[in-house]
């Protein structure tokens, strides 16, 4: 019997590195995610790094070292990930802009990576969850509003007790049991928000995902019955006029959702090559008679008609290079004398560099890859 896979782990000490290549070596290690400087006399850093479920738990000490994400940074690397931050010991500043907050044992900050934002460590031992927006959004709800809340050690104690537990016992646990962990982390972060005082928008936030999952299946279902309008939904959803146009605020209206519902159904129809040899806009008006050309004009209206968008969906087929001819006759070959092993270096994409030493690629995505 083989034994369970462990959890991926990574792990960096500067202090098992000569004194001179110290902080060169951390600053290296953090290129992908993060800024790094000394701020003070003595730097020291050390870590260890779980895979979890679409997210990473850092365990780290760290002394008179900065991380920082300038605007430029954060334009050019995309991430969209959040960092959830417990001090466990020692003292953590953060400025996401509007001036330096001291974070002290027993607390955490929450923030949105996807914006400047600069940190300071002295002393400290802080645990670190990165993790996917939408991966810690299934649980709490939207989050976007809450970039840079600090919530007290009382209301986040029992979020604190299991990350301590948890890394006590991450070495030991399967990584079919990581899921479940994650879960719970985001459970337990919920827990503290409502303690905060979050939880009337976090459960009605939770609530209008619902209602507006549970329409979206609705309309999907009848989007081949002409006679499936505004006013049929509010019937058949339970839910009442004012609440379903307050959800579809965003989306100019009820009506104004059911057809942008249909203008997918058309795209989808559009992508998909054609088995039968009608024209781009026969597929586009099946089943719905003479009720989809409101449809079709409105997707004529963005500039992108039936007809335009269908040719371009189907793939190309191209004629291959015969097998007695020499050279790739790329316009990019220096030598059209070249064998055949050339057409392939101009067909092939790039090789990526793997990310540096001790930094957790993404098996997802979504998911993290650094930490800031």
């Amino acid at each position: 019997m083989t034994a369970p896979e462990a959890p991926e782990r990574v792990s960096f000490d500067s202090a098992a590195l000569p004194p001179n290549e110290r902080i060169d070596r951390y600053r290296a290690l953090y290129a992908l995610g993060a800024d790094v400087t000394q701020i003070g006399p003595d730097p020291r850093a050390a870590f260890e790094a779980w895979r979890l479920d679409r997210a990473l738990l850092y365990d780290r000490r760290l002394n008179d070292i900065s991380h920082s994400r300038g605007e430029q940074r954060v334009g050019r690397d995309g991430f969209t990930h959040w960092t959830v931050t417990l001090v466990f010991e020692g003292l953590l500043q953060v400025d996401i802009g509007d001036g330096i907050r001291e974070i002290k044992a027993g607390e955490v900050v929450l923030v949105d990576v996807s914006r400047a934002t600069r940190n300071m460590m002295r002393d400290a031992r802080i645990a670190t969850l990165a993790i996917a927006q939408d991966r810690i959004e299934e649980t709490v709800g939207p989050i976007g509003a809450l970039h840079g809340l600090v919530l007290t050690a009382d209301q986040c104690r029992l979020y604190a007790d299991f990350v301590q537990s948890l890394l006590s016992n991450l070495p030991n646990m399967k990584t079919s049991s990581l899921p479940a962990a994650t879960s719970a982390l985001c459970t337990l972060l919920k827990v503290a928000l409502e303690t905060y005082g979050l939880h009337d928008t976090i459960v009605e936030a939770g609530r209008d995902g619902r209602r507006l999952s549970q329409l979206r299946t609705l309309v999907d279902g009848r989007l081949g019955d002409p006679d499936f309008d505004a006013e049929t939904a509010i019937a058949e959803t339970g839910v009442s006029r004012a609440t379903l146009y307050r959800l579809l605020r965003p989306q100019q209206g009820l009506a104004a959702f059911i057809l942008a519902r249909r203008l997918e159904q058309v795209r989808r129809a559009l992508s998909n090559p054609p088995s039968d040899g009608r024209s781009p806009k026969s597929r586009s008006t099946r089943g719905s008679s003479p009720r989809a050309t409101p449809a079709v004009r409105s997707w004529r209206a963005t500039g992108y008609g039936p007809a335009a968008i269908a040719p371009r969906s189907r793939p190309r087929w191209r004629r291959p290079i015969p097998s007695s001819r020499s050279g790739c006759g790329s316009r990019n070959c220096a030598d059209r004398g070249q064998d055949r092993a050339c057409h392939a270096s101009h067909s092939q994409p790039p090789i990526s560099s793997a990310p540096p030493i001790g930094v957790i690629a993404p098996n997802q995505r979504g998911a993290p890859s650094a930490i800031a």
